[in-house]
């Protein structure tokens, strides 16, 4: 189902906030359909295939991003990737980028198939500061890209039409 057998933590900080950025900023040129709030679906999608393309197929589904992220400790609740008007938050988005970087430094300690905080760290939020993780920068380009609207693998979960694709 997913490329290669094993997830091996081989990028360093510096590459994993170019990595981060080069795949919110290079999201904000496919084609969309329809504007629409961030959601749990469109995050789970932009992630996977994004910050995690060397393991998820180019055409993967909605629903397999997100299984592939919680099989790696990257938590998405099942009530918020049905719900088609859950509005990711900023805490919500920290939390994602924090759990992503922690198993790629190889650093995360998965509990009850969640990677959780280190100890001392209060909030996701937090954690992204203390480890020079340009929250802002990619918190506002996660919400440019969204303004386009939904991604097609979203679109197709919740039974909407996407542009360009026959019925």
């Amino acid at each position: 189902m997913f490329k290669g057998d094993s997830f091996t933590p081989t990028l360093k900080m510096k590459n994993l906030r170019h990595v981060l950025f080069t795949f919110l900023f290079a999201a904000g040129f496919l084609p969309m359909a329809l504007a629409s709030q961030p959601t749990f679906a469109d995050l789970s999608v932009l992630l996977a295939k994004g910050y995690f393309k060397n393991h998820v197929p180019a055409d993967a589904t909605m629903e397999q991003c997100a299984a592939f992220l919680n099989s790696k400790g990257v938590c998405f609740s099942l009530f918020d990737l049905m719900d088609s008007k859950a509005a990711v938050k900023q805490e919500d988005f920290a939390r994602v980028v924090g759990q992503s970087t922690l198993l790629f430094l190889g650093e995360a300690d998965v509990i009850n198939g969640c990677i959780k905080k280190p100890l001392g760290i209060e909030t996701w939020v937090d954690y992204c500061l203390l480890n020079d993780v340009s929250l802002p920068l990619l918190w506002e380009r996660f919400l440019q890209r969204m303004e386009k609207g939904s991604l097609p693998e979203v679109q197709r979960f919740f039974g909407n039409d996407v542009e360009g694709e026959e019925k």
